[in-house]
């Protein structure tokens, strides 16, 4: 394969050549290309007649000048892994001389510049690629650290791997947005994505049992989300919260047990009550019968005992 030197020579010869007939070439090139990390790029560029035939195709980064992707003359002179025609079989008479890039990456992002040659005219012509990479799910964990005074705890969320810069903001159950209570840190991870990490503060009097972390793209599009509920044990006031609910634990059995005596002592005095109801007008008579009795008695038992023994003797 020819060398870097000698290509930029031929590219510059067949300019000349090209640029003394005065030729033009119409040529349709996208302006701008979105291609997914990690996934297949497409810089498309069509040539608009098809009565020619293609003598030089180069395909370059504009920021790297010196270092063509892709050259064509006859046959491919040259080829960066990575790079390529569309086409796998292209030939000088197919029309499309778009490239593609097998595996997309972030520093593949910029202006790209395809110059063509054929025998009815020549064409140079840019078209932007702006690489995306989605958000992963974010993550949120509760920690008892915190830089903020009066602050009980901390929720941290993260999400990665997305590109280009996004954000996180925060949400209560009431959707009331929190982002601006947060710190939010950003980090270029190497290769080339984004980490982005936000810490939301906990206060006593403003928390609430429902947060939500929602991740965001470049454009400010919502990517995806996560729901967190703080538990009893690790928000704040739960120790308080534990207490009470000891407290409430011995209380209850002591309300249960002295509802039942209270329930007792009131049946036994109602059945005491009800007893002695019971027991009153029989009573009576046998009082009066025993008086009677009484005052009778004498009358009969008083006799002159001498006279009962008169009546024995003969």
């Amino acid at each position: 394969m020819a060398s870097s030197g000698t290509i930029v020579c031929m590219i510059y010869a067949f300019g000349i050549t090209v640029g003394v007939a005065n030729s033009f070439l119409e040529m349709d090139c996208d302006k701008i290309n979105v291609g997914q990390f990690g996934q297949q790029s497409l810089l498309k560029c069509v040539i608009k007649r098809h009565d020619v035939k293609v003598r030089l195709v180069i395909w370059r980064k504009m920021d790297q000048e010196e270092k063509p992707l892709l050259v064509f003359q006859e046959t491919i002179k040259k080829q960066v892994d990575g790079f390529g025609f569309a086409y796998p079989s292209w030939s000088p008479n197919n029309m499309d001389v778009s490239l593609l890039i097998d595996n997309t990456k972030v520093e593949d992002e910029g202006e790209y510049e395809c110059s063509v040659v054929t025998d009815g005219g020549d064409r140079k012509m840019t078209t932007h690629l702006k690489v995306k990479a989605k958000y992963n799910q974010p993550t949120i964990k509760e920690t008892k650290d915190t830089q903020v005074l009066n602050a009980k705890g901390t929720l941290i969320c993260e999400s990665f791997g997305g590109y280009p810069e996004g954000k996180l903001r925060w949400f209560d159950k009431h959707n009331k947005d929190w982002t601006k209570s947060s710190n939010t840190t950003i980090t270029k991870m190497e290769s080339g994505l984004f980490k982005i990490s936000s810490q939301l503060p906990l206060f006593a009097l403003s928390t609430f049992d429902m947060y939500s972390c929602k991740v965001y793209d470049s454009n400010g599009n919502e990517e995806d989300k996560v729901i967190y509920e703080p538990t009893e044990s690790s928000s704040p006031g739960a120790n308080q919260g534990e207490k009470n609910t000891k407290q409430t634990t011995y209380i209850a059995p002591v309300v249960v047990i002295g509802s039942l005596i209270v329930g007792l002592l009131l049946a036994l005095l109602l059945y005491r009550r009800r007893n002695q109801k019971m027991r009153r007008p029989s009573t009576t008579p046998l009082m009066g019968q025993h008086e009677h009795v009484e005052t009778q008695d004498p009358d009969v038992e008083t006799g002159d005992p001498e006279e009962d023994v008169q009546y024995s003797q003969p």
